[in-house]
C-alpha cells in the first residue's frame, strides 16, 4: 500500500506548477526586502513537499500551516499567527489569495488588505471590498499593487 500511495502523491506533485510570473514576482519581492509569508490550510509534510519540488522554498520567509497552527483558514487565528512569526501588523501587509472566502474575507477580519486572484474569471461578490488580479503579470503593474495599493 505505501508504493501505491507514494506514487499517488509523487503524481500529484509532478503535476503542480507556478502560475505564471509567480517565480519572478517572489524573487522581485525578495530584491525589495519585503518578507514573503504563505498561510496555507494544508499538511505540514505535503506543504513542505510542494515547495521543494517548485523550487521556491528558499523564497518563502514564514510558512503557515493549518495542521501546525491547529486552525484554518478562514479562522482569524491563523492570520494573526502569520502576522506574529513575520513581526508585522496588519496594516504592513498585502494578502495576495485565490480563494474569495478564504482567502480575502479571511485576511480582511484581521484587518489585512488583500488582493484577490481571480485566475479563473469568477464573478466577485463584491468590487468595493478588494482589488482583483486576473494573473501574476504583468509585474510592474503587480509590484504597484503590492507594495503602493495601486496609487502613484
Amino acid at each position: 500500500m505505501e508504493r501505491v500511495w507514494g506514487r499517488i502523491v509523487n503524481d500529484r506533485l509532478t503535476r503542480r506548477q507556478l502560475i505564471a510570473g509567480a517565480e519572478t514576482l517572489l524573487k522581485r519581492l525578495r530584491a525589495e526586502g519585503v518578507k514573503i509569508v504563505i498561510v496555507t490550510n494544508n499538511t505540514v509534510e505535503e506543504q513542505h513537499a510542494k515547495l521543494r519540488h517548485l523550487g521556491i522554498t528558499s523564497l518563502i520567509d514564514v510558512l503557515v500551516i493549518s495542521e501546525e497552527v491547529g486552525i484554518a483558514k478562514p479562522h482569524p487565528r491563523i492570520f494573526e499567527a502569520a502576522l506574529e512569526r513575520v513581526g508585522c501588523q496588519c496594516h504592513e501587509v498585502v494578502m495576495v489569495g485565490d480563494s474569495w472566502a478564504n482567502d480575502v474575507l479571511g485576511a480582511q477580519g484581521v484587518g489585512i488588505r488583500t488582493i484577490w486572484l481571480n485566475r479563473f474569471g469568477e464573478p466577485c461578490p463584491d468590487k468595493r471590498m478588494t482589488m482583483e488580479i486576473n494573473a501574476l503579470e504583468p509585474i510592474e503593474t503587480l509590484m504597484e499593487l503590492l507594495m503602493n495599493g495601486g496609487s502613484t
